[in-house]
């Protein structure tokens, strides 16, 4: 899960580098906008038309609908893990006995037994894949609401603020510096918290 949000943040990242790069090279004889530091509830606020970021990793620790999620995901592994491991078990003891059983089998009784063994292992094969692809699609599931909830709160948050880019910055980004007076991270977790909980 934390490899496909990382991989999510790097190409996040890499096309808002892409964009900032073009908008930044159409406006070579204009001034860039210049960011200023003004206290405003003990955060910092960058000026309009600046770059924000948000860090990734204290929004995955402290936004409480990623927490519940995350719960539930980990829940839903788990409880997939333990089907496996159930049927897994049922097979290998199965197949124990069959190899205990088979000095006393004619032809016909080992080829049905190995026969009925391999169906059974295609079979569990087949669940594996199955339990791994719906928690794939589970967690493609999440990461899109994820990602849509954050989006959707900077577009509100932003209506005051006229960011021209809000940028990811964590684990895996391709941030190399990051000015704290440009971090946003903290009001943008509370509002995502309180915007929940309503």
């Amino acid at each position: 899960m934390r490899n496909l949000l990382l991989i999510w943040n790097a190409l996040l990242t890499i096309a808002i580098g892409v964009l900032l790069f073009i908008h930044l090279s159409e406006k070579k004889n204009t001034e860039t906008p210049i960011s200023s530091k003004t206290k405003s509830n003990d955060s910092a606020v960058v000026s309009a038309g600046g770059i924000a970021y948000v860090n990734i990793d204290s929004l995955e620790s402290n936004y409480e609908l990623f927490s519940l999620k995350k719960k539930e995901m980990e829940a839903k592994q788990q409880q997939s893990q333990n089907l496996f491991n159930k049927k897994m078990s049922d097979f290998q003891d199965e197949y124990q006995k069959a190899q205990q059983a088979a000095a006393m089998m004619t032809q016909s009784q080992l080829a049905s037994t190995e026969e009925s063994l391999k169906n059974k292992q295609a079979e569990l094969q087949q669940l594996q894949d199955k339990l791994q692809n719906d928690f794939q699609n589970q967690l493609d599931a999440f990461n899109i609401q994820l990602k849509d909830s954050l989006d959707s709160y900077l577009k509100d948050y932003n209506k005051d603020k006229k960011f021209t880019y809000v940028l990811s910055n964590g684990t895996g980004s391709s941030i190399l510096f990051a000015d704290s007076i440009n971090d946003i991270t903290v009001e943008v977790v509370e509002g995502m918290n309180k915007r929940m909980k309503k």
